[in-house]
């Protein structure tokens, strides 16, 4: 499976089978419904013997990708795209046809299909009744109401990696990230428009630097054999083109529809509306939610722009990107590019939407790496920390938010603390709770009932180790610290 679709929708258990004369590219959205997982099984066995890669390497394929709904489970979405009628024919001329066409037999599934095209292209009536036009771009990428439906795709889930990395100058980042992109699916020709466009928000030279990187990775992964797919090419704006007049629209579109003048730098404006939302956003090979997925992602990687983070989440939001896509990004950037950037949108996100929300004070793992989940020691933890070894016998401890370790005593020896990030406290049975903070060193002498943790809003990272260790030296562990304890600090 490459990726969830949600919301994807009524499905109809008809077939519809549709031709037309067409000499561009070719989408097909094709619908499989059945029962009891019998559509999921299907796709798995078609990705299992090979079947659908054999078809990702015929001559004139695009694309040719699966998604699950979670409205619909028992619904799988093939978007099918080919580079011409006669690519799509020689597609059906295959004996994979036969192949397919058993296998869905076997797993007695129906079918409903959409096919894709430009609307001043040669069409018959009996098509026409079949057939969801895309119409010539005035905006050139309009989205259709749809698109407030879904959650973010495989595609922009990449596209957010791919952004963040660049805004960073995470060129390692970015590599791993394009890879990863072009693997599940994302084209050069998206990639590259998603790096181009990133220089209007992060400066030429990150964008110049990205475009190096995915240059270099094309190329490894061409000599290696891996999949590399060049994509669609945005279409030829139509002569007489007016990109201050086109960009204006699209501008006031994701503003929220009141048109907005920057009076105070004339010429900013001018470059806004004519190059920015008139030029590069009217280049129709990513689509409007696809370049505010990246923006959004590259301007959560750029501390101190806040108020521009939150004007764009406004923007996604009127450019089809639905709330719940939104709040899933936060997630990718914690697990793909680190804590503060996820934050960051978190907070912008609790902005917008008008949600309580309290800053949680990260710390970078770079400089001291989080390690992993502390299991051994988890029935002594009050929520959940890391633990990275280090030299010399110390340790470097992670806690989230809120975790604190229970009561304990060290027998016979002394254990010392350094906070090395975050902020943290420590509290000696009967007296009060000392702040840790960087730089906080605290020697805790045997035989002293204590306890040590994060604060409720911040993470917190500490050195530790004992010395003046005696023989037969232990730990005893005691009681959890109780949340009256903790809730007042």
């Amino acid at each position: 499976m490459r990726a969830k679709l949600l919301n994807i929708g009524l499905l109809v258990l008809s077939v519809i089978i549709m031709s037309c004369k067409q000499n561009g590219p070719i989408t097909m959205n094709l619908y499989y419904t059945g029962q009891n997982g019998s559509a999921l099984k299907f796709v798995q066995e078609m990705e299992s013997t090979g079947t659908a890669d054999a078809i990702r390497q015929e001559e004139g394929n695009l694309r040719y990708e699966y998604f699950i709904s979670q409205d619909q489970p028992e619904t799988v979405l093939l978007i099918d795209s080919w580079a011409s009628q006669e690519a799509l024919d020689a597609h059906h001329a295959t004996p994979m046809m036969q192949t397919i066409a058993s296998l869905r037999e076997k797993y007695d599934l129906t079918m409903r299909a959409e096919r894709y095209h430009r609307a001043d292209e040669d069409l018959t009536a009996a098509d026409k009744k079949f057939i969801r036009t895309k119409q010539e771009p005035e905006p050139l990428n309009v989205e259709t109401n749809d698109k407030k439906d879904m959650t973010l795709t495989i595609r922009q889930q990449a596209l957010v990696a791919i952004a963040a990395n660049e805004a960073k100058g995470n060129m390692e980042g970015l590599k791993s990230s394009l890879n990863e992109g072009l693997e599940q699916g994302l084209t050069i020709s998206e990639a590259k428009e998603a790096l181009s466009q990133l220089y209007a928000y992060t400066g030429f030279p990150r964008s110049l630097n990205a475009l190096g990187v995915l240059q270099q990775v094309i190329s490894e992964r061409t000599a290696a054999g891996l999949r590399v797919e060049e994509g669609r090419e945005a279409d030829p704006l139509p002569n007489g083109y007016d990109a201050l007049k086109q960009g204006t629209l699209v501008q006031t579109q994701l503003v929220g529809g009141q048109p907005f003048n920057y009076t105070f730098a004339p010429q900013t404006d001018y470059y806004l509306k004519a190059h920015l939302f008139g030029d590069i956003f009217a280049r129709n090979n990513l689509s409007f939610a696809d370049r505010e997925v990246v923006t959004v992602s590259a301007i959560s990687a750029l501390p101190g722009c806040e108020p521009q983070l939150q004007a764009h989440v406004s923007g996604a939001r009127n450019m089809g990107v639905s709330d719940e896509a939104l709040r899933e990004i936060p997630a990718i950037l914690e697990n793909r590019i680190g804590m503060a950037e996820a934050e960051r949108l978190r907070g912008a996100l609790a902005a917008v939407f008008g949600n309580y929300y309290t800053p949680v004070e990260t710390v970078d793992f770079s400089v001291w790496p989080k390690g992993e989940p502390n299991t051994a020691y988890a029935q002594y933890f009050t929520g959940n920390s890391y633990l990275a070894p280090m030299e010399g016998g110390v340790n470097n401890v992670t806690f989230e938010p809120r975790c604190r370790n229970n009561w304990h005593i060290h027998h016979k020896q002394v254990q010392v603390l350094i906070c090395v990030a975050g902020r943290g406290w420590y509290q000696e049975w009967g007296k009060e709770a000392v702040p840790m903070t960087p730089g906080t060193i605290i020697a805790i002498p045997a035989e002293v009932k204590h306890w040590h943790g994060a604060a409720k809003d911040s993470w917190f990272q500490h050195l530790t180790y004992h010395k003046d260790v005696q023989p037969d030296a232990s730990n005893e562990w005691l009681e959890p610290v109780t949340d009256q304890i903790y809730n007042s600090l």
